[in-house]
């Protein structure tokens, strides 16, 4: 199974109805969001023509104008030396239908099926991946002519065929299936799938003839239901979530963290501080231990410097000898200065 990007996708195709029988609109398949062209009656340059979807009424005329160019959002027609052509682009599901185009009476209609793929009968298969909820639309094409059209999964077997008809349509709940003659020979098998759920997932069949019978022709596919994208805030990052009470334990919820390189800062700052600190201790500890110890000095009035030396309580009987230093006045400090060391024996 192929999927065909050109051949298939500029096929003419007549559209059939069981009940009406040939209808003259052309089909254009193509599949989502591409482009499509189609070439309608011809009218003289300055004669009103339009492009309507149908039910085609003047409320659901997409262009009406006597100009040679015109466009409205994706749609836009242009007359060419009488000839007059109308384009669609960026083909989404909800552009397929009937429209009509052309000017006057001779108007000319067309119809548009936008599908998820086109593909062939070869053996190759693709996959697909469409949203839960969704809808998926695959055209499959076949060179050959048969009476009954089915739809199927799995294994294909009595109880999984989805649907089968030996007219020119049918459904049956959400599937259903369209056959569409080619332009020359062959035609396409339509087939499509709405509300989507995950059990939907699988592989499937469409083809022609009988699902059981030896000769008959298939294309098959796979399907792989996604969940449904979640609408996120764009501003959930930059707010801080609080559990509730009713959180249950083991749960979270996201939360701001703050930025590693405040932390970081954080850090640097901390240690800084406790090594000044530390710093600062030591030398204030250096300073104390340097001054001399059991020593006090004062200075008089008159500029002399008197020690006063601290002594220790001695027993009644002790060695200690309490030493006195002479002060000398400063107008004597040009002059030897001479010590003079007083022993004082203590009797018991």
């Amino acid at each position: 199974m192929k999927v065909r990007h050109t051949l298939i996708c500029f096929f003419f195709l007549s559209l059939q109805d069981g009940n009406n029988g040939l209808v003259k609109a052309q089909i254009y398949a193509r599949t989502e969001g591409g482009d499509v062209t189609v070439q309608c009656s011809s009218s003289p340059s300055g004669s009103r023509i339009i492009l309507c979807k149908e039910p085609c009424k003047q409320e659901n005329n997409i262009i009406e104008t006597t100009d040679d160019r015109a466009h409205e959002g994706r749609f836009s027609i242009e007359r060419r030396n009488r000839d007059v052509s109308v384009t669609i682009t960026q083909l989404t599901k909800s552009d397929s239908g009937l429209y009509q185009c052309g000017s006057g009476s001779s108007y000319r209609p067309f119809e548009i099926i936008v599908v998820d793929a086109l593909l062939d009968d070869s053996s190759e298969e693709t996959t697909f991946y469409p949203r839960s909820g969704g809808n998926i639309l695959v055209g499959c094409y076949f060179s050959t002519t048969e009476t009954r059209k089915y739809f199927c999964k799995g294994r294909c077997k009595e109880n999984d065929i989805l649907v089968e008809t030996a007219a020119y349509g049918a459904q049956r709940g959400r599937y259903s299936i369209r056959y569409v003659n080619g332009y020359s020979s062959g035609g396409f098998v339509y087939v499509g799938i709405t509300q989507l759920t995950s059990s939907d997932s699988g592989r499937y069949r469409c083809g022609l003839d009988k699902p059981f019978s030896p000769d008959s022709y298939y294309s098959g596919f796979n399907i792989v239901v996604t969940d449904a994208p979640t609408t996120s805030n764009p501003n959930q990052a930059m707010t801080s979530s609080v559990p509730s009470a009713s959180t249950a334990t083991g749960s979270s919820r996201p939360a701001t963290r703050a930025p590693t390189g405040v932390w970081l800062y954080a850090v640097i700052v901390v240690v800084v501080v406790v090594i000044v600190s530390g710093l600062v201790l030591m030398i204030f500890c250096s300073w104390r231990n340097i001054k001399p110890d059991g020593l006090n000095t004062s200075r008089t009035s008159g500029g002399t410097n008197t020690e006063i030396a601290l002594y220790e309580n001695c027993g009644p009987v002790s060695t200690c000898e309490d030493s006195t230093y002479q002060s000398l006045h400063p107008a004597s400090r040009d002059q030897d200065q001479t010590y003079s060391t007083l022993t004082h024996t203590q009797h018991a």
